[in-house]
């Protein structure tokens, strides 16, 4: 008897031992993992933040990016966003969108922790040098004010990238948030995108219509993006991509950036959020008659009309998040997805991602749903740069 159990602790102990031991590699190689691993999210809204920190969704102390999240998370490099709500068109866009950017300069490009990157190679040799690489784009064709000039000007000052549309259409495109003026692209939105092509700029389809997308794919043979959007297939809403539309994307070697946004993620989230957006209509409207003249005012409503409508919502988590990442590579395959956060640019975020120092929790996440080491990789960042190299 004596034998026996002495047997049974000796078997115990060896089998703890291995067990131990087994842990120890995972651990090593998960650590080997993050310290090499390319984190490259391509859309935020922090330019918001630099320039106005109670302007915005968040606080600057309370931003989802910040220098000290971007260390602690392993962000690499990231793709800020110029944001102006088209209540500034048609014609004060212009003046905003440069604020902002000069917002970028003297608190993001002036720090020793941060550059400004056109190219993958510039990006790769900004990494190199312990810095978070940063490009631009313009969130919103209402910006550029119907004039192809000024697209050429944005990208001389390096803003590589622009979403053709945001909440509402503009004067050529159609927007996935507002009812259809164009069928799409007007002529002058084909004008604008065949302009794009000449610059080697970055067409971004984030927002648009359906229509929209599929008019820029007649005009344009090169690759494009939808920087910061969600399934369809999981989250039934117009904002989000349907299953077509992710495998055209994907056959022209594109790319999707997964949106953070629980609304997004979840359809019952964004009902509710639709509720409460009716229930504050009226309060909205109130707190704006006779000042609909003043954009800074009616901007500053809308965002704390924004914040009620996530009163009393649902939650969402990483593994929300990476349903839409699995669904995206099984319709358009693994090289196409990846992130696109909007931080600082949502109201809420999943649970255990709540700004850019928790994406070790992502790969976490993606591990545990069975992605491998390459796919992880691609997923966290390879994806965006492999799709912006083929426009260096």
């Amino acid at each position: 008897m004596k034998c026996v159990i002495l047997l049974s602790y000796i078997l115990l102990g060896k089998i703890s031992y291995q067990f131990l031991i087994q842990a120890e590699n995972m651990s090593n190689k998960k650590h080997k993992l993050l310290e090499d691993l390319l984190i490259f999210d391509s859309h935020c809204d922090t330019a918001n933040v630099f320039l106005d920190d109670s302007s915005y969704i968040v606080k600057k102390d309370k931003a989802h990016i910040t220098k000290e999240k971007i260390k602690k998370g392993g962000l690499k490099a990231q793709i800020f966003a110029i944001w102006v709500n088209p209540i500034y068109s048609p014609y004060r866009s212009i003046k905003k969108a440069l604020l902002l950017y000069n917002a970028l300069d003297k608190q993001l490009f002036s720090k020793d922790y941060a550059t400004k990157v056109t190219t993958t190679k510039d990006m790769h040799k900004a990494i190199k040098n312990d810095k978070l690489a940063c490009w631009l784009s313009i969130e919103g064709g209402h910006i550029i004010e119907n004039s192809t000039q000024i697209l050429e000007f944005f990208n001389s000052l390096g803003l590589r990238i622009m979403t053709l549309t945001h909440t509402k259409n503009t004067d050529w495109a159609d927007s996935s948030g507002d009812k259809p003026k164009w069928d799409g692209l007007n002529k002058l939105g084909r004008r604008i995108v065949k302009k794009m092509d000449e610059l080697n700029m970055i067409i971004d389809v984030s927002h648009s219509s359906d229509k929209t997308v599929e008019d820029v794919f007649d005009v344009t043979s090169k690759p494009i993006m939808a920087s910061h959007s969600c399934a369809r297939a999981l989250c039934d809403i117009p904002r989000n991509i349907s299953d077509d539309l992710i495998k055209e994307i994907s056959d022209r070697k594109g790319y999707i950036g997964v949106n953070f946004y629980p609304g997004f993620l979840k359809k019952n989230i964004y009902d509710q959020v639709i509720k409460n957006l009716e229930k504050y209509e009226k309060w909205f409207n109130d707190k704006i008659m006779g000042k609909e003249d003043d954009p800074d005012y009616v901007n500053q409503m809308e965002l704390e009309l924004y914040m009620k409508m996530i009163k009393g919502n649902d939650k969402a988590n990483i593994n929300d998040l990476v349903d839409h990442i699995v669904h995206i590579s099984d319709v358009g395959g693994i090289d196409c997805v990846g992130l696109g956060s909007d931080f600082d640019g949502i109201p809420t975020t999943p649970t255990d991602l709540t700004d850019a120092s928790c994406y070790p929790k992502l790969v976490d996440g993606l591990s545990s749903r069975g992605f491998n080491e390459e796919d992880i990789r691609k997923i966290m960042g390879l994806n965006l740069n492999n799709f912006l190299k083929q426009f260096d």
